[in-house]
């Protein structure tokens, strides 16, 4: 099994976790500890066995290839790692590592996660025109103390 990390990614550590950005898609994608440490392994050569134990170490869930199975395919999903060989990793779910591990909550807070998040277009960050406030001394609208959209003076 070889996954290897897709070119073109901008990679920022903050701490266990990972902020990659795919400049092409405008994508930006955080990984916590565990997917971190998948996706740090990802090289064509580590086996998923390899992956499970440096997992295991470093976070304290079990050595198992499901959990690496469990964010290879969330990293895939999210275009940062391709496969070299044709066997997707094994459809699994959060909540079945959950049941079958017997996880409490801050070991389930451990299990590989990859959020993905569009970010805006340099354009869309800019801000248009601001508008211009009226000159000093100029009417600004109803009379102090009248209703908004009445006015104190009669009909014509």
């Amino acid at each position: 099994m070889g996954a290897k990390r897709v070119e073109g990614l901008l990679i920022e550590r903050v701490g266990g976790e990972v902020l990659v950005v795919t400049e092409s898609s405008h994508e930006a994608h955080a990984l916590n500890e565990a997917a971190a440490i998948v996706f740090d392994l990802c090289d064509g050569s580590t086996s998923r066995a390899a992956m499970a134990a440096e997992v295991a170490r470093r976070t304290g869930l079990p050595a198992d290839e499901s959990v690496v199975d469990l964010a290879l395919a969330d990293l895939v999903e999210a275009g940062l790692v391709v496969l070299d060989d044709e066997e997707p990793p094994r459809a699994i779910t959060r909540r079945s590592l959950i049941r079958r591990f017997a996880l409490p909550a801050a070991a389930m807070a451990m299990l590989p996660v990859v959020e993905t998040v569009l970010m805006p277009s340099p354009a869309a960050g800019q801000s248009g025109p601001m508008p211009t406030p009226a000159p000093s001394g100029a009417p600004s609208g109803a009379p102090s103390g009248a209703p908004s959209g009445t006015s104190s003076d009669p009909p014509p």
